[in-house]
């Protein structure tokens, strides 16, 4: 184990894990390259075209994506691989991302490097970096809104930060979220927490207000974009309504709430289509509050079915081996078995990080008052960024894709609980989960029964 940590803990080797991470994906790239886009990846490859050509119409996906491959189109031409091949820097601005993070959770280089394995070489995340889906930089994007906020330290007056400092953070949270929000305009949700976090941390009232100001201005120019080309006013994009809807009608499955999103071919049989595409949105959004009002339990059951949806083990990339790119069952099964078994281990290293913090301090007999320390506070951000980034999943539709994003996080957890034990030092670590081992079996338990329940259920639907 020493040996192990003695090659971690080189920055070398962080190098080397990045750079054959992107040979990996070439790798994955050049068998693929001849063949068509498929379902999203598609359909925002034929938006960033539009965008790049100078077309004018009515956002029905978030733009965030399109834009940012329309302006690699712009310089290297539209086709399907360009799409493809402009994921690659979003991998290594998420491999540096994370690998900070890490360093901010553990201080050691080493934390970094272990987390950097399974972003590397796990299959989902090498699929998500050759796809133009918005997995993959929303993935980025909330890692560094998380890098963002574990740079700020417990201070007790503002003249121990520097102010330049805190504008550089504020600047990094205020562009991450706006391009976060134009990439999934669910994530407006975070500045309900990150600007407020800023101030409170920072006691720098400004910096809160930078961060809600730059994703205003950047929503607001797009929207502007709309209304110029368009004459139409349009709330980022259209599908946020139909994917309400999707998800609560009476159609709408119990379980496997995403079912209808992914199988547009039965949509007809929903609701009448609308020929003016904002008439659509506005009658989408009418029926599903209709329903939501008037069936309030079925909607309760569902979101809890959303919940354990959301955490549930992801089959994409392995089902899209074998749908999309023709491979046999068996390979498809094992990659679906091999990213779940990355993301069980994150996710369970996340657990044992969140047990082995140690407990809240007193900060004087007296006041009897309870003060977190900077260990504490950062997983507890951790934890808020996760719940609140999938909040908004739990209303519409879930799918364990759409836990994807929150991977990154989890692996940075992991990999700070990991490190003692690879260091030789795991004393404390443990001395604090066996405290908690009640509290720790029972987060584990029901994690795990949110994994059986989705196979179970796939399997019965002969979907597995």
């Amino acid at each position: 184990m020493i040996r192990l940590f003695n090659i971690l803990r080189r920055q070398s080797t962080t190098a080397w894990i990045v750079i054959l991470g992107l040979a990996v994906r070439l790798v994955y790239f050049f068998p693929i390259a001849h063949r068509p886009l498929a379902s999203d990846a598609a359909s925002y490859y034929r938006m960033a075209a539009d965008l790049a050509q100078g077309r004018h119409f009515i956002p029905f996906w978030p733009p965030g994506l399109p834009l940012y491959l329309a302006m690699t189109f712009k310089v290297f031409g539209a086709s399907e691989s360009v799409a493809r091949l402009a994921m690659l820097p979003i991998y290594l601005v998420l491999s540096y991302a994370l690998y900070r993070l890490s360093l901010s959770l553990a201080s050691e280089h080493a934390a970094g490097n272990l987390a950097l394995l399974p972003l590397s070489f796990a299959p989902g995340m090498i699929c998500a970096s050759v796809e133009p889906t918005t997995e993959l930089p929303s993935a980025m994007l909330l890692t560094l809104v998380a890098y963002g906020l574990t740079c700020v330290k417990t201070v007790q007056s503002r003249n121990e930060l520097k102010r330049a400092e805190v504008s550089t953070i504020s600047l990094l949270l205020g562009i991450a979220i706006g391009c976060l929000v134009l990439l999934r305009p669910a994530s407006l949700i975070l500045l309900f927490f990150a600007p407020f976090y800023l101030a409170w941390r920072t006691k720098i009232r400004l910096s809160g207000l930078v961060v809600c100001l730059i994703p205003a201005v950047m929503v607001l120019a797009w929207i502007g974009y709309v209304r110029h080309t368009t004459g139409q006013m349009v709330m980022i994009n259209t599908a946020n309504a139909k994917n309400l809807y999707y998800g609560n009608n009476s159609q709408t499955p119990l379980y496997r709430t995403w079912w209808q999103g992914s199988h547009h071919e039965s949509e007809s049989n929903l609701a009448p289509e609308a020929l003016d595409p904002l008439a659509q949105q506005t009658k989408y959004s009418k029926l599903a509050r209709e329903y939501i009002g008037q069936h309030p339990g079925l909607f309760l059951l569902r979101s809890l079915n959303r919940v354990c949806v959301f955490f549930a083990p992801d089959t994409y990339t392995g089902a899209s081996a074998i749908e999309v790119y023709g491979a046999s069952k068996p390979i498809g099964m094992s990659i679906i078995a091999l990213d779940s078994a990355i993301y069980f281990i994150a996710a369970i290293g996340s657990l044992f990080y969140l047990a082995s913090l140690p407990g809240l301090k007193l900060s004087c007999a007296a006041s009897r008052q309870h003060v977190m320390g900077d260990r504490q506070i950062r997983a507890c951000l951790l934890l808020g960024l996760v719940l609140l980034y999938a909040c908004p999943y739990f209303i519409a539709f879930s799918h364990p894709r759409y836990h994807f994003p929150i991977e990154p996080l989890l692996m940075a957890a992991s990999s700070a609980f990991t490190l003692p034990f690879i260091q030789g030092t795991p004393q404390v670590e443990l001395g604090m989960v066996r405290k908690r081992r009640f509290a720790l079996v029972a987060a584990i338990t029901l994690f795990l029964a949110v994994q059986v329940e989705f196979v179970v259920i796939l399997a019965r639907a002969g979907l597995v």
